[in-house]
């Protein structure tokens, strides 16, 4: 009886903190939202809002969409197979051009040179659009991920240990314990 009396009284306890944690959460992110803004501008470095995209008008995405998917079920006609543009142009399908940037940009990359060895022809307009803007954008992407080093760059020789507790129990020994100034006039 007294169990279930203190899980109730628990339960009671915990049921306005339940209900006022969306309220302590959201003054918590506007806070730190602040707190961003204001050391930004102590520094002097607001960044500029981006340009908005330009607008590309629904048929020509249409137009884009239904030529690079004409052109892939030929090449599947033909027994060839581009599985990454594939991929690509079903993201492309239901996305749009926001599939430039939800792809990653290793996807990207072979998507881009799976479709610059498909198309011979560039003189569809839609192909050679959507071409250009792959390019621009895996260029984009590229630069910006090239800023960051990879963790496993660096060669296990470069870099630097752990020291050890054996090690440092050594090291500290060594430097405790000098011989003694007795010895050194015997």
């Amino acid at each position: 009886m007294t169990a279930l009396l203190v899980r109730l009284c628990a339960l009671l306890l915990a049921l306005p903190l339940l209900l006022c944690k969306p309220i302590l959460n959201s003054g918590a992110a506007r806070r730190r939202r602040a707190s961003a803004r204001r050391a930004a501008a102590l520094i002097g470095e607001v960044a500029p809002a981006p340009p908005p995209p330009r607008k590309v008008p629904s048929t020509a995405l249409r137009g884009m969409r239904d030529e690079l998917r004409r052109e892939l079920a030929v090449q599947a006609a033909n027994g060839r197979q581009f599985p990454h543009l594939a991929r690509f142009e079903r993201r492309f399908s239901k996305l749009g051009l926001g599939a430039l940037e939800a792809v990653p940009v290793d996807q990207l990359r072979r998507a881009l040179s799976e479709f610059e060895a498909m198309v011979r022809n560039w003189s569809s307009a839609n192909l050679a659009d959507l071409r250009s803007r792959m390019a621009v954008t895996l260029a984009d992407r590229n630069s910006a991920a090239s800023v960051w080093i990879a963790v496993n760059s660096i060669s296990p020789g470069g870099r630097p240990r752990a020291e050890t507790l054996a090690s440092r129990i050594a090291r500290q020994a060594s430097s405790m314990f000098q011989p003694s100034s007795q010895l050194s006039k015997i």
